[in-house]
């Protein structure tokens, strides 16, 4: 990365706000910044972190200003280099049910409560926060006034960037790799002809009078649920409803840490009744699950890999949509 004299200069200019507060006596400022409210589907992101005062990061700028291949660069700067630093999310489904402010508001309060270092204060672009043991400021413009707030944007976007890529394995007639769920034309296209998926904002939606949603089975938008936390959890999606010769079906095939991860899921609604998504897993099912992962490892050989069988008990609310979810291991 080619650093010019003005980068230098706009970084020590940048300085300046969290240079006035260390003379202050706060001497472990921390930066938040949320990426993500506009876009049509996908989680809001924030994160919040910690710059060491011994390391300058010349090229940080607010995230929006800087090319992808900047902002990656400086990201893994930051991971590697930061006193500490926490990313937080807040899926579509909590936006649609308290409003986008709030939803960001909530993922700034989680990005800086996973500190693993208390800061001395807390500097936020625009938003204010409360209930913190030390003084959290807001600041307008703060992503491209102060490198704390800059840097804690660049976590926040070039997270949100790489997980939309991810969902696009997952939805990829909504090319969230292009778009990162932005409504771009294209987007706005393919919602118009294929419908909504779990990841959009409905309350978004309305904006743009679409109405269209796609009509998701019950099975189908459970497993999209789990195929979504999966993502976000770092495990990479290898295959949905595999169909395993007359041994049966896997839902859901994962990869993660060298591990090879077979997920069956099951989503129960009324559980007083019928004993809820924990118990819908019988030994006979288990059985089944053991050969089509035997089968699926020497298909693909994947053998000499560990397999873990996993199961994520979901449990449905009147809606039909998961409430409560469990990721469990099969034995």
């Amino acid at each position: 990365m080619r650093i010019s004299e003005r980068d230098r200069k706009r970084y020590e200019q940048m300085s300046q706000v969290e240079t006035y507060y260390r003379e202050q006596g706060y001497l472990l400022i921390a930066g938040v910044d949320e990426v993500g409210r506009g876009p049509l589907a996908g989680p809001v992101f924030a994160a919040a972190c910690i710059l060491p005062t011994d390391q300058k990061f010349f090229g940080l700028n607010d995230s929006k200003k800087m090319t992808e291949r900047r902002r990656e660069i400086i990201y893994e700067q930051i991971v590697e280099k930061a006193v500490s630093w926490h990313v937080a999310s807040v899926s579509a489904r909590v936006i649609d049910e308290i409003n986008i402010l709030e939803a960001s508001r909530l993922a700034m309060i989680k990005a800086l409560r996973g500190l693993s270092v208390q800061p001395d204060m807390a500097l936020v672009d625009a938003v204010s926060l409360s209930s913190f043991p030390y003084p959290v400021l807001a600041r307008i413009g703060g992503d491209a006034e102060c490198n704390v707030i800059a840097a804690a944007s660049v976590l926040a976007k070039v997270s949100r960037d790489r997980l939309m890529c991810k969902y696009a394995e997952l939805y990829p007639e909504y090319t969230f790799e292009n778009n990162k769920g932005y409504g771009t034309a294209e987007h706005i296209q393919a919602i118009k002809e294929h419908g909504s998926c779990p990841l959009h904002r409905h309350s978004f939606l309305k904006n743009y009078s679409i109405k269209k949603h796609r009509a998701w089975r019950l099975g189908e938008e459970t497993e999209a649920h789990v195929a979504s936390y999966l993502v976000e959890e770092g495990y990479h999606l290898l295959a949905r409803r595999v169909k395993i010769g007359n041994l049966g079906e896997l839902d859901l095939v994962a990869q993660k840490d060298n591990v090879l991860y077979i997920i069956e899921v099951k989503g129960r609604s009324n559980s007083a009744a019928y004993g809820g998504a924990l118990n819908a897993l019988s030994s006979r099912q288990v059985a089944r699950i053991k050969n089509c992962a035997l089968a699926f490892a020497s298909k693909h050989s994947l053998e000499k890999m560990p397999i873990e069988l996993l199961y994520a008990a979901c449990e449905l609310g009147r809606d039909g949509r998961v409430e409560e979810m469990q990721l469990l291991p099969i034995f």
